[in-house]
C-alpha cells in the first residue's frame, strides 16, 4: 500500500513539473522569425563517363611532320598607310581624309 501511494504521490509531482514548465515556455519563449524552406538539390554529374570493362592497352599513334628549313623566297604583307599630323575640325579631317 506504500509503495502504491508513493508512486501516485511521484508521478503526480512529475505531472505537475512537466505541466508548469511547459506553461513557462509557452510564456516566455519567442521562436525566432526566421524560417528556413528546405530545397532539394538534386547532384547532376557534370559530365558522363562511360568507362570501358576492359582497361585499353598501349596506342600507337603515326604522325608525319613536313618541317622546312629554308627561308620563304617570297612575303606578301600589308600594312596600312599612318597619315601624321593634326586636324582641327571635321572639314579639314574629310579633306585630307579624300586626298589620302
Amino acid at each position: 500500500m506504500e509503495i502504491s501511494s508513493t508512486f501516485i504521490y511521484a508521478s503526480l509531482i512529475l505531472w505537475q513539473i512537466g505541466f508548469i514548465v511547459g506553461i513557462l515556455l509557452k510564456l516566455f519563449y519567442k521562436p525566432s522569425e526566421k524560417k528556413f524552406v528546405p530545397t532539394a538539390v538534386k547532384s547532376i554529374p557534370a559530365v558522363e563517363v562511360t568507362t570501358p570493362k576492359v582497361q585499353p592497352g598501349h596506342i600507337e599513334v603515326e604522325m608525319k611532320k613536313k618541317i622546312a628549313l629554308q627561308k620563304p623566297t617570297t612575303s606578301s604583307v600589308k600594312s596600312d598607310e599612318v597619315i601624321k599630323g593634326k586636324v582641327s575640325t571635321q572639314k579639314d579631317k574629310l579633306k585630307q581624309l579624300r586626298r589620302g
